[in-house]
């Protein structure tokens, strides 16, 4: 037979491990809600960069293009002036000219065609991340929703779980509670343990022969000599 204060004990390290794993899990939740707003601002503030190359490559071949327009004028200008001149040094001068400027539109015009198809190629790539990003935030809401939703339940059981863990240390000796919460807090995880083959079910060390006896007795609380754990015989 078992003893009753064992007996009260166990119910209340149940109910005392119910409360710890439901407060450990609503604890939790803010932070798992921050990291699914963390990876959203991060997957925002990739695609906007992405947005921002493309535009920029847009911005560079712009500016290229007006370059090119500029320099087409100076070569209008060139050839009027050739037109004017009276001089074979000065028409070979502006001939020298026109050609160099000539050569810096082609290679302009190949840099332009260059951006032209990246612009493209950026285009595409901002539509298939801005895809991707919709489709995120879509999961976000929904995990967020449901994280949130998790919480409200959570504590509406934390509230039930704390009555009856309130209920279970009324049963409790009021003698025996304070020692059995000292070592529930030096230990963090349970305060009174079952016998397992002539050991401790907590530290697994073996026990001496008068503990085990005095705990098969069932008529006084016992503690193992080695990690300090209330320990009580069982049948099973």
């Amino acid at each position: 037979m078992m003893n009753p204060t064992v007996e009260a004990l166990l119910v209340l390290q149940e109910r005392d491990t119910r409360v710890a794993a439901l407060s450990a899990e609503l604890e939790s939740l803010p932070k798992q809600i921050a990291a699914v707003d963390d990876d959203l601002e991060a997957r925002t503030a990739k695609f906007d960069e992405l947005k921002n190359r493309t535009r920029q490559v847009e911005a560079d071949r712009k500016k290229i293009d007006l370059d090119v327009q500029s320099k087409k004028v100076a070569i209008s200008r060139y050839r009027s002036q050739q037109q004017q001149t009276r001089k074979n040094e000065e028409f070979a001068a502006l001939n020298h000219e026109i050609e160099h400027t000539e050569k810096e539109i082609s290679v302009l015009e190949d840099s332009e065609l260059e951006l032209m198809e990246a612009y493209d190629k950026g285009l595409a790539a901002v539509a298939e991340a801005q895809k991707e990003l919709l489709q995120f935030q879509e999961k976000a809401k929904h995990k967020k929703a449901d994280l949130e939703k998790r919480a409200t339940a959570l504590s509406a059981e934390l509230i039930t779980a704390e009555e009856k863990q309130a209920a279970a240390e009324q049963a409790v000796p009021e003698d025996v509670l304070p020692r059995y919460r000292r070592i529930l807090k030096s230990k963090k995880d349970v305060a009174i343990v079952p016998i397992q083959g002539g050991a401790c079910g907590g530290c697994h060390m073996k026990l001496t022969p008068q503990t085990v006896l005095t705990a098969r007795g069932a008529e006084h609380l016992i503690a193992c000599e080695n990690c300090g754990r209330l320990v009580y015989w069982s049948e099973e």
